[in-house]
């Protein structure tokens, strides 16, 4: 990918953002380090981030936060007695009691779902949700993106189009882009206060046709940005234009707690669709959307939303899933959720002071907004809208002729406005083109504080997951209630969970995550000083010194980029890491999914492939089904260890180029689920291998510091390749993958991970930064614990290290006993693993099995992992969710838990596999 002709065609269309926030912080850093300004500081009300421009958090939502990060402040009696039963009922809700275990099902935690299908039914006067009908994921832009992508689909003529507002949400447009999705802008009455005009829509819609093919209309309400709160009847109209144009409802309703113009009041579409009877409410496809960012909550930086799908077929939601599936929603902005639509009630200890604060930010923002709109319409130039709701003013600037002729030189009016107050004035505002405005009328923005065939046919391609977590999750809820099992509990070994399993967090981190949620934390004489000096640390990264800021910038914070390459750096004796090339994202899934994403295009011959290891990571196969990108097959060398040979690869490749265009290779060391871990003999053939083949090396090596087989020590795809010389070091492409997943932290309901990408063409690479949603910053905070862990002398330093050597003695031991075992099982067979967490033993089952299995239209290791499940109460992954297609059966097992968990397991296992090989045929 050194040229910009072989980037997706696709992402090459995303428009640049203005980054202004770029220059923001650039200003910031040269204040900080002496620069002078007519200035102190940089105002930053650009976007709806009410920490990162001073305003509080709420302290029972950070206090419930903070508890359930580090439990041991449960026995803190200067907590309120309701926030600890909160946090109490809140880790009841996690797998493993940890807010660092993977959510039980990829739309969320059902104890979740049901609380914000009951604040949905309260808030609309009785109206009915289903908890099933509810989907988190990290931000109300990641739940409307996988809508968008189930809708996308066609070229030209027949491309997917969406009715957008003008102006509309500035992250709408980028995203529109990105998922090849077509806008089509209807334009708000500015003179009306920014309402929805009708007719307008009639227009919009029939000047579409003939262009792209409308499928969905986008309604935001509250406005952001232009604060209009919309009523009955403009609600009922656009339900029926909807319904006669069979068109699907989105619908933005992030800011319904903050609607405070005279008069008026919020009310849900949903509400209104249901009280317009039957022949709308049946048959009108609708999703609405909400989010932690809102004007209460403000939690920006925890990046968590949710939707509601309405009337959607069941298959077409059932895709939904399916796109989730590779990468669950995060667990903590799931709490903060609950915390959000079920706040303190009258008689707990904290509802007078939740309530102050919430009036307080009421006010605030009510004041602020009429104090704004009066200020901007007494400047001469200037006009604005007064708001009703939200938290953006829209003010619109009538700009002398010589301004928009300097701008017209080389950047639109608005911005280069909005550039000039930031250099001169410190003040940082959004330009109205970042909305979709692109007419003369200048604006800036400023806060206050269906049917299966309609579905893109990538998405239907989307493998099924096999999804025995929901069968384990049903199980746990019938032994819940009482209903009689020959096990007491369910152990799910399925995946790399350690503190599902029952693995403890590391002390160190979630002290200092705790602190960060509750800087109030900092006064206790409890914590050891080096946790409060980190803390202290990391929340002066932190935009506005709170988790609840967006990042600064939509690749991650500065200063945790520079931590990561420094670590980088050191762990590679001394290879130059530099911090432009880390990229920060929800998971190193989600920074993989990105780099498809960029690598993926065209179909047939021309469509983009991937050589894959079989097996592979289990949520591999589904996120290249999601991005368009082939699976390219070579096969690990079982009776080697899994090796990867050299000879299989240049066979994949030759017969893939007769069926598509391979582009990368993907390799996973240590290997996952296999165990292996690769000598540098290996990596520099690989290299060799890629360079001379022209393909971009994907190196996950999220397990690299879990390593324990014999005379084995993990190196680095990086070290090897700069090690290999210029012409290796200087033009192989190289992106690699890690994660606060990994063994030693284990925080995998926080989802973090980074990408560091080597050689990628700097043209290339912007593409990379035009994210429309920046990553948690939750997570990129543990990233920085994870990679700058207690040194020698600090006061954790004991402890800390304590806590990772019996992490990795019970990793290295657990692999060898169960290796044992399973060895000595007939019927079984397995490899020892010399790193990572997983074990991945073949199972060579009777003849009856299988035909059993073909009877039921299963694999015969999915009916082994059911029937044990179902029995035995062990959950273990299928060999045929890591792509093992073939007659070799395996099971993938996790070894990470504490030695009496997975002894249970093993007993179990053993118990159900000889009651297998021995029942009558």
């Amino acid at each position: 990918m050194s040229s910009m002709q072989e980037v997706n065609p696709r992402v090459l269309g995303i428009r640049d953002p203005v980054s202004l926030q770029s220059l923001a912080a650039r200003i910031t850093e040269e204040i900080a380090q002496g620069g002078q300004k007519p200035f102190q500081r940089v105002l930053d009300v650009s976007s709806g981030d009410p920490h990162r421009a001073g305003m509080p958090p709420l302290s029972f939502a950070r206090q419930v936060l903070a508890v359930c990060l580090y439990p041991e402040l449960l026995k803190e009696s200067s907590f309120p007695p309701d926030v600890r039963q909160r946090a109490q009922k809140l880790l009841g809700v996690c797998n493993g009691g940890s807010v660092g275990s993977y959510s039980s099902s990829s739309c969320g935690i059902p104890q979740i779902q049901k609380s914000v299908a009951e604040f949905i039914t309260r808030r609309d006067g009785g109206v009915a949700s289903d908890p099933e009908d509810i989907i988190f994921s990290s931000g109300s832009q990641r739940t409307l993106m996988l809508v968008l992508h189930l809708l996308s689909s066609g070229n030209g003529s027949t491309q997917t189009g969406v009715l957008t507002p003008l102006p509309c949400p500035h992250t709408l447009p980028m995203l529109l882009d990105e998922v090849g999705v077509k806008s089509v802008p209807y334009r708000l009455l500015e003179e009306r206060g920014w309402a929805l005009d009708l007719e307008e829509l009639h227009c919009a819609l029939e000047a579409a046709r003939g262009h792209c093919e409308p499928r969905a209309i986008y309604i935001s309400n509250p406005g952001n940005p232009t604060g209009h709160v919309q009523d009955l009847k403009t609600i009922e109209e656009v339900i029926r234009f909807a319904a006669s144009e069979r068109l699907v409802l989105l619908v933005e309703e992030v800011y319904q707690d903050s609607v405070f113009g005279q008069d008026k009041k919020f009310l849900s579409y949903k509400k209104v669709l249901f009280e317009m009877g039957a022949s709308y409410s049946e048959r009108v496809e609708m999703v609405s959307f909400h989010s932690i960012s809102t004007g209460t909550m403000g939690e920006c930086g925890l990046r968590g939303g949710y939707m509601e799908v309405i009337n959607m077929d069941l298959l077409v939601k059932n895709f939904l899933m399916s796109m989730q599936a590779p990468c669950s929603p995060p667990v903590l902005p799931q709490l903060a959720l609950e915390l959000m639509v079920n706040p303190p009630s009258p008689g707990d200890a904290s509802y007078e002071v939740f309530t102050q604060e919430i009036l307080q930010r009421a006010e605030t923002l009510s004041q602020n907004a009429q104090r704004a709109c009066e200020f901007l319409n007494d400047v001469p130039g200037m006009s604005c809208q007064p708001a009703m709701g939200g938290l953006f003013l829209y003010p619109r600037l009538h700009l002398p002729a010589e301004i928009i002729q300097e701008a017209k030189v080389r950047l639109q009016a608005d911005v280069l406005y909005c550039k000039k107050l930031l250099e001169e004035e410190g003040v940082c505002l959004g330009p109205g083109s970042e909305n979709g405005h692109d007419d003369d009328n200048y604006h800036i923005r400023r806060t206050e504080m269906s049917s299966v065939q309609e579905v893109n046919p990538r998405v239907r391609g989307i493998r099924h997951a096999v999804n025995l977590q929901s069968l384990a999750a049903q199980i746990s809820e019938q032994i819940a209630q009482g209903e009689q099992k020959t096990f007491k509990e369910v152990i799910d070994l399925s995946s790399c969970d350690p503190h599902r399993a029952g693995m403890p967090p590391i002390s160190f981190v979630r002290q200092v995550l705790s602190m960060c949620c509750y800087p109030e934390l900092l006064k206790e004489d409890s914590f050891p000083l080096d946790v409060k000096q980190r803390t202290q640390k990391l929340l002066d990264a932190c935009k506005g010194g709170s988790i609840g800021s967006y990042s600064s910038l939509t690749v991650g914070l500065p200063p945790i980029q520079r931590s990561v390459a420094e670590f980088l750096t050191r762990r590679d004796g001394g290879i130059s890491s530099n911090p432009e090339d880390i990229i920060f994202s929800n998971g190193s899934q989600k920074t993989l999914a990105i780099m498809l994403h960029l690598l993926s295009s065209e179909d047939g011959k021309t469509q983009t492939g991937v050589l894959t290891p079989l097996p592979c990571p289990h949520t591999l196969p589904m996120l290249l089904d999601e991005v368009g990108v082939k699976l390219v097959p070579y096969r690990l060398v079982e009776e080697q260890g899994w090796a990867l040979d050299l000879e299989e690869l240049h066979r994949a490749l030759v017969t893939a180029r007769r069926e598509c265009e391979p582009r990368a290779i993907y390799i996973s060391n240590p290997g996952n689920p296999t165990g292996h871990v690769q000598d540098r003999e290996t990596i520099e053939k690989i290299i060799h291998f890629a360079a001379s083949e022209r393909l971009i090396l994907l190196v996950e090596e999220v397990y690299q510091d879990s390593v324990f087989g014999q005379d084995k020590k993990f190196v680095s795809y990086k070290k090897v390749l700069f090690e290999m010389g210029v012409s290796y070091s200087e033009t192989l492409e190289m992106v690699s993958f890690h994660s606060i997943s990994t063994a030693t932290i284990g925080e995998c309901g926080l989802r973090g991970g980074y990408m560091e990408v080597i050689n990628l063409d700097p043209a290339v690479k912007n593409f990379l930064f035009k994210a429309p949603t920046s990553p948690s910053i939750l997570s990129q905070l543990v990233m920085e614990i994870m990679v700058n862990p207690p040194v020698l002398g600090d006061a954790s330093y004991e402890e800390y290290t304590q806590e990772i050597l019996l992490r990795a003695e019970t990793l290295s031991q657990n692999a060898g006993r169960a290796c044992e075992l399973l060895n000595s099982l007939p019927g079984m067979s397995c490899q020892p693993a010399m790193g990572g967490v997983f074990l991945y033993p073949r199972l060579h089952l009777p003849a009856d099995i299988m035909k059993e299995a073909e009877m039921l239209r299963l694999t015969a290791d999915i009916l082994y992992c059911q029937m044990l499940l179902e029995e035995e109460g062990i959950c273990l992954g299928p060999g045929c969710e890591n792509v093992q297609d073939d007659e070799n059966f395996h099971i993938r097992l996790c070894v990470l838990a504490p030695p009496a968990v997975l002894e249970d397991a093993l007993t179990r296992l053993r118990s159900f596999h000889l009651r297998l090989l021995n029942r009558p045929h």
